[in-house]
């Protein structure tokens, strides 16, 4: 193992920062957020090294190591802090679009669920308060979902 760290002695920074574009491409093409925080690990030792030239194998893998692991957890705590906001999460689920719309039940319900219209699209729509008679024309407000299925109030 120290022939390892002996061998990295006296390389020169263009070899880290080879490393940290390397790593940064791929991180580009797999958009993962795992290795950009290696990456800039690799540039950091890279500049440590124009710093203190004469850094040895097992101080340059140390350092590697130690920002690597810093990096990681500075960096998902800045991306958790900028998630989209639930509304934003939305976006690409149509049932949750759908909450605080009215619908028209296409339908009389059979129970406590059937089928509704809105802007001409129908859908599964289940009661939120079981027990009441809808008949077709029925006109109802989305109040949540379950899956794919609207859960209904009364207007």
């Amino acid at each position: 193992m120290t022939e390892i760290f002996a061998s990295l002695d006296g390389l020169s920074p263009w070899w880290w920062v080879a490393i940290a574009l390397a790593i940064g491409a791929i991180e580009l093409v797999t958009f993962s957020y795992y290795l950009l925080w290696i990456a800039f690990a690799a540039g950091s030792v890279a500049a440590a090294m124009w710093i203190s030239p004469g850094m040895s194998g097992a101080a340059q893998v140390m350092t590697f190591s130690a920002l690597i692991l810093i990096y990681t957890v500075a960096g998902w705590k800045f991306v958790g802090k900028r998630k989209q906001s639930s509304e934003a999460s939305a976006l690409n689920n149509r049932a949750t679009a759908m909450i605080g719309r009215h619908a028209v039940a296409a339908e009389a319900f059979r129970g406590d669920t059937g089928a509704i219209e809105i802007d001409g699209i129908r859908w599964r729509g289940k009661l939120s308060a079981p027990g009441a008679a809808v008949t077709a024309g029925s006109q109802m407000k989305v109040i949540g979902t379950e899956g794919m299925t609207l859960l209904l109030d009364r207007d």
